[in-house]
């Protein structure tokens, strides 16, 4: 009677140990499953946050060459249209002194 009462105790903690080993195994392989979808999680974030720094820095330096060269034509034309003007006057004032001595 005493060997059948030792086997059934031994058998339960043999039970006892292979679910503890199952829980174990099972919570670490949740545990690193957690930890691989938050890694993968975070570099996805990463890479898009990367992603639309670089886009943001791309149309902002575009949108700054933009502005540059309508600045540059702006100051172009204020510069080159009162040459114009004044050539053109200085052309009518020759003409109308030439006019007016003849």
């Amino acid at each position: 009677m005493t060997v059948v009462i030792i086997t059934i105790t031994i058998i339960i903690i043999i039970i006892i140990i292979i679910t503890i080993i199952i829980i174990t195994i099972t919570i670490t392989i949740i545990i690193i499953i957690i930890i691989t979808i938050t890694i993968f999680i975070t570099i996805t974030i990463i890479i898009i946050v990367i992603i639309i720094i670089t886009i943001t820095i791309i149309i902002t330096i575009i949108i700054i060459i933009i502005i540059t060269i309508i600045i540059i034509i702006i100051t172009i034309i204020i510069i080159i249209i009162p040459i114009i003007i004044s050539i053109v006057v200085i052309d009518g004032d020759d003409n109308d002194d030439d006019d007016r001595d003849g």
